[in-house]
């Protein structure tokens, strides 16, 4: 069987300037003003964006609603001035000629993943790409993970990125796969019982690890 790679998008493939903690700030806030949450915690990123929007939706869904939409204009905006690894191309063609089968899963919307993948020129050697709208549930659930390695024929899986939500999701996915910690804060992994595989500092160093497993 194949090998497969997955990668997260933000701050692994591009850059895209997405203000997290301005999304958790006016999602926690929300949150308090209608009273599904007593007051703000001392630190939003306690739960992962996707969780602080579970919280909404188990309070009403109406609210989970606006609030993605809040998400969604965050995520466009970060997009106008994003950057990409510069290696980032190179880096999946080596993959792709080495019969390595690639997905995005990202938490962003659809449509502002695949405007980042065309504007970079990334798009072409990725098979799949999984975003919030077509996943049954968010990273760090691990349905993305389990989804992207079903689909492109369950080989040996390894998921590419830069978070700690990107290790659980390969973790709890039960499938076997293996995570590649990119440019992260092993501290805060550890902290939140994400073991990496193996961990890069560039993606140019992705093919050296993944090419001689195929």
């Amino acid at each position: 069987m194949q090998p497969i790679a997955v990668f997260d998008l933000d701050n692994t493939l591009v850059h895209s300037r997405i203000d997290f903690m301005g999304i958790r700030q006016v999602v926690i806030r929300r949150l308090v003003e209608v009273g599904a949450l007593e007051a703000p915690p001392p630190d939003p990123r306690m739960r992962a964006i996707p969780e602080w929007l579970d919280l909404a939706a188990a309070h009403d869904p109406d609210l989970a609603a606006e609030l993605w939409l809040v998400v969604d204009q965050f995520e466009r905006d970060g997009m106008i001035h994003g950057t990409v690894e510069s290696d980032a191309r190179e880096t999946l063609d080596r993959l792709a000629s080495a019969g390595l089968r690639l997905a995005v899963l990202t938490n962003n919307s659809l449509g502002s993943a695949e405007a980042a993948l065309e504007r970079f020129d990334l798009r072409a050697p990725f098979e799949l790409v999984l975003a919030r709208d077509v996943v049954p549930a968010l990273k760090p659930d691990p349905s993305g993970v389990v989804q992207a390695h079903a689909a492109l024929g369950r080989g040996p899986t390894f998921v590419i990125g830069d978070s700690y939500i990107d290790g659980l999701a390969t973790q709890r996915a039960d499938v076997g796969a293996r995570f590649i910690a990119f440019r992260s804060n092993l501290v805060d992994l550890k902290a939140r019982g994400v073991e990496p595989w193996a961990t890069a500092d560039a993606l140019g160093e992705v093919p050296g690890l993944l090419v001689p497993a195929s």
